[in-house]
Order: structure tokens, then C-alpha cells, then sequence
């Protein structure tokens, strides 16, 4: 039997290619990989908030992973056709892999931009793990998305807490998928009263269903 026989895609849908693998880790216990979270970035911009294309950008794991390692002057090409300094929100997904040209790590958080307040905030499911390499992340990539660097801020943001070991990226999809509803639509209810262990539990059999969805929709 041929290998795509035995891991069939499920989902082509842009920039994203998933595999059946990458969809059976949804059913858990297991991490989720870069596949699946940079799937949920991508269909977050470019479909569900799609109506703030214009002042939101939802960063690939690849391509953050590229701007934590990279020399300085190789980013500014790379990053030039995102248009980043014309945003108002930029989401970077954060791991604590430093492997130059390898995605993944142990353990995944979010890095928001937020332009009016000239700061970025960061989400860590696991106080503090991921505090260091995002702060780094946060100066790296700063002028790039024209931050102030005098007056640009660096925050730690209570953040709803993972109660396992494997469900932190889970919680980066599920808190950048609030965070949307909350800067791009005026969504009021608080982030730690929706998004909780429990919550996140059943992130993963809607995030199943909607690639799902997204695949009949679309096509392979």
C-alpha cells in the first residue's frame, strides 16, 4: 500500500496541508503540531475574521520560527509582503524550539502586537515557561512591524492556565481565536471565563470538525 494510502490528505486549503496523522492528533491525548495551529491562524484570517483582513495578521509557526533565529538582515525581504506595519493586530505564535530551520518545541504561546497601545502581550498557559524567548521575540521583530521602541511594552497578561502537559497549543488556538473576536468584533465577555481546560477539551473535536467542514467546502 502506497504511503498516501496510509496517510491520506484530509485538507488543502491555501498554504495549509493536512494529513489524516496531523487530524488524529486532535483526538488526544497528544500535542498538536505546527500543521494543525498554523491551519487555525490561516483560516482565522483569511475566513472567520476575514471582515479585518485589513488590520490583522496571524503568523505561521514557520515564519516566526524563521524571525526568532534569522539574522537581522535577512528578515526585513522575508517579512516584507505580510505589509506588518500596516496592522493593528499581529498574532506570533511562540515555541521554545531554538533550532534554526525547525519548527516545534516543547511547549507553545501567543505573542499579540497591539498597535494603539504600542505593546505586545503575551499569553503562556504555563506561567512564565516561554516569558524569556518571547520577550526576545517581541524585540526581534519590533521593527518590522514599527513598534516605538522607546515607548513599546512587553507584557506578561494573565492568561488562562493548561492543566496537562500537552494542550498548549491547544490553548494558543483557543486564545487567539478570543482575542480576534475581542479586538476585531468588540466580543466583551472575558478571556478567562470562556477559555479554560474544559473549554479547550472540546477545542479539539470542533477544531476536527471544522477542518472537516473546510475540506468539503473547499475541496482537497
Amino acid at each position: 500500500m502506497a504511503a498516501e494510502d496510509k496517510n491520506p490528505i484530509v485538507l488543502n486549503f491555501n498554504d495549509s496541508l493536512l494529513h489524516k496523522s496531523d487530524v488524529d492528533l486532535l483526538i488526544g491525548p497528544h500535542w498538536i503540531n505546527d500543521q494543525l495551529l498554523n491551519f487555525c491562524f490561516e483560516y482565522y484570517e483569511k475566513e472567520q475574521f476575514s471582515h479585518s483582513a485589513d488590520k490583522l495578521a496571524l503568523l505561521n509557526a514557520d515564519v516566526v520560527q524563521f524571525v526568532k533565529l534569522a539574522q537581522d538582515n535577512d528578515i526585513g525581504n522575508f517579512l516584507a509582503p505580510l505589509n506588518l506595519p500596516s496592522k493593528q493586530f499581529v498574532f506570533l505564535p511562540v515555541n521554545d524550539n531554538q533550532v534554526v530551520n525547525q519548527t516545534g518545541g516543547n511547549h507553545w504561546s501567543l505573542l499579540v502586537y497591539i498597535r494603539n497601545k504600542q505593546e505586545f502581550r503575551h499569553y503562556d498557559s504555563l506561567e512564565g515557561r516561554n516569558q524569556e524567548i518571547a520577550r526576545t521575540l517581541a524585540y526581534k521583530i519590533q521593527p518590522y512591524v514599527q513598534a516605538p521602541r522607546g515607548r513599546m511594552k512587553v507584557l506578561e497578561v494573565e492568561s488562562p492556565r493548561q492543566t496537562n502537559g500537552y494542550d498548549c497549543g491547544m490553548f494558543v488556538i483557543a486564545v487567539a481565536e478570543h482575542l480576534c473576536k475581542e479586538l476585531c468584533e468588540g466580543y466583551t465577555i472575558p478571556l478567562n471565563d470562556l477559555v479554560n481546560p474544559e473549554s479547550v477539551s472540546k477545542k479539539r473535536s470542533q477544531v476536527k470538525e471544522l477542518i472537516y467542514n473546510v475540506a468539503e467546502e473547499f475541496g482537497t
